[in-house]
């Protein structure tokens, strides 16, 4: 039997809460994707929004738009659903769309965050996970000091970060004198992973260079894995998916003024991300509630 975690308490805890209202774009008729989604009606009211395709679907209410994708940030911005699952409409042209109606400054603070879970049911942030981002020190402090903010805020757990680079210890002992090519790159991560400690370490927040260890990261109960950059990060992710064993439970899109949950695009399975977003959705509501009381 898996333990159950401090991200999973928190969610069983928060969708007793209430029954949001959330959106969720879907493109086409989807057997399986539909499945999950009348599984996750015990813990959130769901309207479908997206174009004509969808008029036959049974059981839910529905949105038809011939721009799926504006129609589901305009009703995010205009507050007629509590949060929205971007689900498998355009995932660019939703957040676009977003952005242009709360202002192109707000939507440069996004933090994506991916809560992932391993074959072992271990979860931790991954941090980060697109391609062209997290190249720089700079950008992978952005980037944790974001997802710190939210576990602190939103779930109340304390930060212990796990640094991946691109070579051992050892290796960079022997070779970090060496200035050009391949080499040249993998010190670079090993280096910036040193700074990124001795920065935290001054805010008094747990972190660790594992070098190449991911295992031991997550065997030493990191819940932030920073990985030596964004296209190691997304291979990271989708091999945890594709191989089987491993689960993305949120793509949550934080530090935005609507809860905006994002996914991959090849999930059919949606409960997880319907789960974590009511669970948002109820803790920021409960909070607002204890100010007015």
């Amino acid at each position: 039997m898996k333990k159950i975690t401090q991200f999973e308490k928190i969610i069983r805890e928060r969708i007793k809460l209430g029954k949001p209202k959330i959106g969720f774009g879907l493109k086409e008729p989807n057997k399986e994707i539909l499945k999950s989604l009348v599984k996750s009606k015990k813990y959130a009211e769901i309207v479908l929004v997206g174009p004509n395709a969808i008029k036959n679907v049974k059981g839910f209410q529905k949105i038809i738009s011939e721009e799926p994708e504006k129609e589901l940030a305009k009703t995010l911005f205009n507050e007629e659903f509590d949060g929205i699952t971007r689900g498998t409409i355009d995932d660019f042209k939703t957040f676009e769309s977003y952005s242009d109606l709360i202002g192109q400054e707000k939507a440069k603070k996004i933090i994506e965050l991916a809560l992932m879970e391993d074959f072992y049911g271990r979860q931790f942030f991954l941090s980060n996970g697109s391609n062209p981002h997290g190249w720089t020190k700079e950008e992978k402090i952005w980037d944790c000091e974001g997802v710190i903010k939210f576990m602190e805020a939103e779930l109340g757990i304390r930060p212990k970060i796990g640094l991946i680079t691109g070579i051992r210890h050892e290796t960079y002992a022997r070779k970090k004198d060496i200035e050009g090519g391949v080499q040249a790159i993998l010190n670079q991560t090993y280096e910036d992973a040193e700074f990124i400690v001795d920065y935290f370490a001054k805010k008094e927040i747990d972190a660790k260079n594992y070098a190449i260890e991911i295992e031991t990261a997550l065997k030493d109960g990191c819940n932030i894995i920073v990985p030596p950059n964004g296209m190691v990060g997304n291979q990271i992710f989708r091999t945890l998916i594709l191989v089987g064993g491993g689960k993305l439970l949120t793509g949550s899109r934080a530090n935005l003024p609507h809860p905006y949950e994002d996914n991959s695009r090849s999930e059919t399975d949606f409960e997880n991300h319907i789960r974590w977003l009511a669970a948002w959705i109820n803790n920021r509501k409960f909070k607002k509630q204890k100010i007015k009381l």
